[in-house]
């Protein structure tokens, strides 16, 4: 099956060999510099941290901001993660518009929401650096069994929430950016 961003999939599981252990290495060097996510849409102790984009601490998506007073960029926290912009900039895009670790604390969760309603969108790259037993993501009413090191594109047209029930942080790292067409030749396949 061949995909691209207008594919209805709800998601598409990639073949990136994801340096797990570094990125999270990495992610707790920062992660004092975490903010509150979304805080006005009710979600609770959902955090993030931009590495590349508008700020480290602007952590909405890149089309939110006004690109016309700023281009996207490696920010200061992302200056403290080089194996993880050196990483995600090793994979098939023609553009990085945003990389973000996205946490959600011990007991914390992400309400239900649409991203994007209006039209079917796979995007982003959104891939699993933990994932402890007691979490549960799920995507179009259906629960998505993410392991660490799994890296997924998401149809964010789709509603979607999560749940952190458990003592221990969920962390995971997004990517939003211009794929070459040979980003799909990256697949999962099963066997």
């Amino acid at each position: 099956m061949e995909f691209n961003r207008d594919s209805s999939v709800e998601y598409v599981q990639m073949n990136f060999d994801v340096p797990v252990k570094q990125l999270l290495t990495e992610y707790e060097r920062i992660k004092d510099r975490l903010v509150i996510h979304r805080p006005e849409d009710g979600h609770k102790d959902w955090c993030a941290v931009t590495l590349y984009g508008f700020d480290s601490d602007k952590t909405n998506s890149h089309w939110e901001y006004d690109r016309r007073k700023q281009r996207p960029s490696i920010t200061d926290v992302g200056e403290q993660c080089p194996r993880t912009i050196e990483w995600v900039n090793s994979l098939p895009y023609a553009r990085i518009d945003d990389i973000r670790f996205l946490v959600i604390k011990p007991k914390g969760y992400i309400t239900r929401h649409v991203d994007v309603p209006d039209r079917n969108w796979l995007e982003p790259l959104n891939i699993c650096l933990s994932y402890p037993e007691g979490n549960k993501f799920v995507l179009n009413d259906k629960q998505v069994d993410y392991v660490p090191g799994m890296p997924l594109v998401l149809n964010i047209h789709y509603e979607h929430y999560v749940e952190n029930n458990s003592d221990h942080e969920r962390v995971h790292l997004l990517v939003h950016g211009k794929k070459k067409k040979e980003f799909w030749n990256d697949v999962h396949t099963w066997r």
